[in-house]
């Protein structure tokens, strides 16, 4: 007895196969292990920023809150007020000096830690300074003192100045301060200021063996580190629109990701000033780079050894594919069907086989009626050119109809068939591509003296276009059937006489058709269903919707819209409503013209 041999599964060798790139998920393993140590490292680096960013905000007002307790110190002295009060006494002013310059430094002890101390009206001032004095260049400051209207509105209150020159020096040293009136609550004494030279911020903002930038900004936006006056890394519309991004965050305090960067800042009740560090997200794990580099390395190492397993597997594997590949290459329409060379030991390459044997036959049905759907369409075909001829047999009905009737003598029912016969032609007419204003204005004189004669004495249509305007183009049926349209709605609510009134007068930009007529107008009702209509023409447009077979409701307008707008596109304009003042409604069609020596595109975005 044969004995059959075994057949193994294709699935089973595929299994097999793809073991062999174990070795790619050992690797995907190791940068998964690696992405979330950098992850790690990445968040406690965002902490140690938020630590370092709130430590230089508490510096910063710890330098300001004692700037300002040496202003509290002196106003909470009625000797120091009763001095800037008596300031006009002029014999006793070296005492006074004296026993300011001890206020000043008491308060400053154990050491002279402010730049400048002063205190002054407009009659006298006292300073404790570390730059030179120079009476002459203070008195002039104090006379143009720019915050005193700052001052004056806060009432005592402390007042930040910004990073300014020293006004008092003429060393001119960039200073920042802390200022207020000197008042009792009641009567005001003067001004104080207290400065401290700006390379203290910049010590304290400074950042060693660290990655990033520190920003400070007052309230108001106004940058107060780094120097604005000096240029540096970043221009000043960077640091503004930094300070944008985090005011539009609510929070006082926080960190987030922006345009590739870490941003963390913090924000002080006291000062009302914002400390930002920045930092690019390259650089929050400083050797972050390299480590990804060198797996990256590591992991293309792998994948082309990997590679090369899978294309010596793979060819083993694909060798019964690529016989079953050889053969369909024999197949053609005389010879349907496939035979393999060698028989694989593979149950999935045999049920392909018998799979492709089934297409075959499918196949051949397929094609036989394929051919009979062709010559049935051959016959359509035929149908249709046959059914082209009907329209010349109603033409030659026409044309004996009127030659008898002038025969008869009726000349007025030879020239409506005449008439008739025209209307007739053009709108069975597709021969051409595109129709003039001309064209149109013929067709709806017919149809104006067919429609004249139904409603003799009724109805009279008065047609006027300027002959300059004749060559341009216009969808077909445009005129005839907007005219019908006022006819049919306005005819039987006018007494005596019924007036259309159709106008294509032209401008040196644009030209315009004017259709009006002294009926009943629109109602409000037809206002806003002709609205709803254009605007979901417009949607239909721009959205590449179906026109030609979705329904539009069967409205004249709307119908008449879409084709000037596909025309057209933005160079065309639509208006409706009623005629001020007067009975009857109007429609008016404005084209703009294209200008010579450049290409406009239509568009049909929408209608305006």
């Amino acid at each position: 007895m044969h004995k059959t041999k075994k057949k193994h599964k294709y699935f089973h060798q595929l299994f097999l196969t793809y073991s062999i790139a174990f070795l790619l998920f050992i690797t995907l393993l190791f940068a998964a292990v690696l992405g979330w140590i950098y992850k790690e490292q990445f968040n406690r680096n965002k902490e140690v920023q938020y630590q370092l960013t709130s430590k230089i905000q508490s510096r910063l007002d710890s330098s300001l809150e004692s700037m300002d307790r040496i202003i509290n110190g002196l106003l909470f002295n009625r000797t120091f007020l009763d001095i800037m009060e008596d300031s006009k006494n002029t014999s006793a002013l070296p005492e006074y000096d004296t026993q300011m310059m001890n206020y000043f430094l008491t308060l400053d002890a154990p050491e002279l830690s402010t730049y400048r101390i002063i205190a002054f009206n407009d009659d006298v001032y006292y300073t404790l300074t570390k730059s030179d004095e120079n009476p002459a260049y203070i008195k002039n400051a104090i006379s143009n003192y720019p915050w005193a209207n700052s001052l004056k509105d806060g009432g005592g209150e402390r007042v930040i100045l910004p990073i300014h020159k020293d006004n008092f020096s003429t060393s001119q040293e960039t200073v920042y301060s802390v200022a207020r009136q000197i008042t009792d609550g009641s009567k005001p004494y003067g001004f104080i200021e207290v400065q401290n030279e700006f390379h203290n911020i910049e010590s304290f903002c400074s950042l060693e063996h660290l990655s990033g930038e520190i920003m400070v900004f007052a309230s108001d936006g106004t940058q107060i580190y780094p120097d604005p006056s000096v240029k540096g890394t970043h221009s000043q519309k960077f640091m503004q629109d930094t300070f944008t991004t985090v005011l539009s965050h609510k929070e006082t305090d926080g960190s987030f990701r922006d345009n590739h960067a870490q941003i963390t800042y913090v924000t002080s009740s006291y000062s009302g000033w914002t400390t930002v560090m920045y930092c690019p997200l390259t650089e929050m794990v400083p050797w972050g780079l390299q480590m990804i580099l060198f797996s990256l390395l590591v992991f293309l190492f792998l994948i082309a050894t990997v590679l090369i397993m899978f294309r010596i597997l793979t060819k083993r594997m694909v060798a019964p594919l690529n016989d079953l590949s050889h053969a369909l290459e024999d197949v053609s329409l005389e010879n349907l069907s496939l035979k393999l060379d060698q028989q694989y030991n593979i149950e999935e390459i045999e049920i392909i086989n018998q799979s492709f044997q089934k297409m075959f036959e499918h196949l051949k049905n397929a094609i036989n009626i394929s051919m009979q759907s062709k010559t049935n369409e051959e016959r359509a075909n035929y149908l249709a050119l046959q059914s082209q001829m009907n329209p010349h047999t109603i033409y030659n009905t026409i044309s004996m109809i009127e030659g008898v009737a002038y025969m008869n003598g009726d000349k007025e029912v030879s020239e409506l068939c005449i008439r008739f016969s025209k209307m007739l032609r053009y709108i069975s007419d597709y021969t051409k591509d595109t129709y003039t204003v001309q064209d149109e204005v013929a067709h709806l004189k017919n149809y104006a003296f067919l429609i004249q004669k139904r409603y003799d004495g009724k109805l009279n249509i008065h047609i006027g276009v300027q002959e300059d305007i004749q060559d341009e183009l216009l969808p077909k049926f445009t005129l005839q059937p907007l005219v019908e349209n006022c006819v049919k709605h306005g005819l039987h609510s006018t007494n005596p006489c019924f007036v259309v009134d159709v106008s294509i007068d032209s401008a040196k930009e644009y030209w315009v058709i004017r259709i009006t007529d002294n009926g009943s107008g629109f109602t409000p009702v037809s206002l806003q269903k002709i609205s709803r209509q254009l605007i979901q023409c417009d949607e239909s447009l721009k959205n590449q919707q179906d026109i030609i077979n979705r329904k539009i409701g069967n409205l004249t307008i709307s119908n008449i819209y879409i084709r000037c707008r596909i025309l057209y596109g933005d160079r065309f304009h639509f208006d409706f409503g009623n005629n001020p003042g007067s009975e009857g409604a109007y429609i008016k069609i404005k084209v703009e013209k294209q200008r010579r020596g450049k290409n406009h595109d239509q568009d049909i975005s929408g209608r305006r």
